[in-house]
């Protein structure tokens, strides 16, 4: 919540970047609030720190004062490499963004010795922070390497895996003593690589996942805000349209950001989360073009007001629901948790027959170790692998006949609806 509180502040001074003031800023803070929350409450990952730290870099890099002082390229060098630090992706992102941003800012023709220094301050502060964590993790892996989740995705998304091998290797263990299940690294998990040069086929198939995660990018997108799209293309017009300089740079630089950002992914798999720095930028993109469209005459002060709600409101929506949804959801989860540890005193190493996130959660709010899902097998072969990996308890989801194990025995006596647990003996 913290992180989100702070993303908020950001999203404040990315607004003032662009000159939005009054009940227009307003408006775009208490529709970022439902979007924040929804991000923080919903998934235990790095992706709402790394929008956060985004979103300060964007104010610094697109802030038209930013050639004004060499501190401005030391400060964007050393956001891209916490936000490096927070996520790999960032890595050839900032590199690719804020090398092509100080040339649009080099070629508006102000102060270009400043913009020059500012790019090569910051590229320096990038390389030095961000180069002592690829020194950790190149001496772990035994080669040079920013990160090792690019292989890994690419090699899920290659035609060896019709589905993530969490769910049909077996039992994992978990990276570390620590970790509660191997997602926490599931880069540790070895998979066959393949390049889309190899072959024909190969290629073809890059293409096609290029083209699913397109489609579903675009898809969304539109979840984001069902305005999303129109942002875009009236953002693309008014590039051509516009009359005013400062407004065809401002919104170069946010189509600019969009479509890198966007391009990493859609090399390799698209994700919601993955995202949620795009936005943000909609977000500002909306706002800014209901600002523009008033500020010069298009729009009476009704007019905007009613196209300031209408954005509010598509940027809200969705978010609104996805909380109702996963609270309700939760509460049901979060039930059986409490009944594990208080009736069942229940800890130790876990593994299920299904249910992975479910069961993973379970394992967290319980302070044991998720081993993941276990082969579909006969029983003998299924204790088997239970042992061999020191399975203390055994979820069991959905209905069917009980098993009859050796070494396990049933715990619950069906006192919890759909989830059966066997107990190692």
């Amino acid at each position: 919540m913290i992180v989100g509180f702070v993303t908020i502040i950001g999203l404040n001074q990315l607004a003032k970047t662009f000159n939005l003031d009054g009940m227009v800023r307003s408006a775009l803070l208490v529709s970022c609030i439902p979007m924040v929350l929804f991000f923080a409450i919903r998934y235990a990952t790095p992706d709402l720190l790394v929008s956060c730290i985004l979103v300060f870099y964007f104010a610094v890099i697109f802030n038209s004062r930013y050639p004004d002082d060499v501190s401005n390229g030391f400060r964007s060098g050393f956001l891209g490499a916490l936000g490096y630090l927070a996520k790999s992706f960032v890595f050839p992102f900032f590199l690719v963004h804020f090398i092509l941003s100080n040339f649009i800012c080099y070629f508006e023709g102000k102060k270009r010795k400043k913009i020059l220094k500012n790019l090569f301050s910051g590229l320096v502060v990038f390389f030095i922070v961000s180069g002592l964590w690829i020194g950790m993790i190149s001496s772990k892996q035994g080669e040079v390497t920013i990160g090792t989740a690019k292989d890994h995705n690419h090699a899920l998304v290659g035609p060896t895996y019709p589905e993530h091998p969490i769910y049909s290797s077996g039992l994992l263990e978990p990276s570390n003593k620590d970790a509660v299940s191997i997602w926490e690294d599931p880069a540790e998990i070895q998979l066959e690589e393949w390049n889309p040069l190899e072959s024909s086929e190969y290629f073809v198939l890059q293409m096609e996942i290029v083209k699913n995660n397109v489609l579903r990018t675009i898809a969304f997108l539109e979840r984001f805000s069902p305005l999303a799209m129109l942002i875009l293309i009236l953002s693309i017009y008014f590039v051509v349209k516009s009359e005013s300089r400062r407004v065809k740079f401002d919104l170069v630089k946010n189509l600019m950001t969009i479509l890198i950002y966007i391009g990493g992914y859609v090399l390799i798999f698209v994700e919601p989360r993955y995202l949620w720095p795009i936005s943000f930028l909609l977000l500002i993109n909306g706002f800014y073009l209901v600002n523009y469209l008033y500020e010069r005459g298009s729009l009476n002060l009704s007019l905007r007001n009613i196209f300031l709600i209408m954005v509010m409101l598509s940027f809200m929506i969705t978010p609104i629901m996805e909380i109702g949804g996963f609270v309700g959801s939760g509460d049901q989860l979060l039930s059986v948790g409490v009944t594990l540890r208080n009736e069942y005193n229940l800890q130790g190493n876990i593994a299920s027959n299904d249910r992975w996130a479910d069961t993973m959660s379970l394992s967290y709010y319980l302070g044991s170790r998720y081993f993941g899902v276990t082969k579909k097998s006969n029983q003998t072969s299924l204790e088997q692998e239970l042992e061999l990996n020191n399975i203390d308890y055994y979820f069991v989801w959905g209905g069917g006949d009980e098993l009859t194990f050796n070494h396990f025995q049933e715990i619950t006596g069906n006192k919890i609806k759909n989830l059966r647990i066997y107990s190692k003996i």
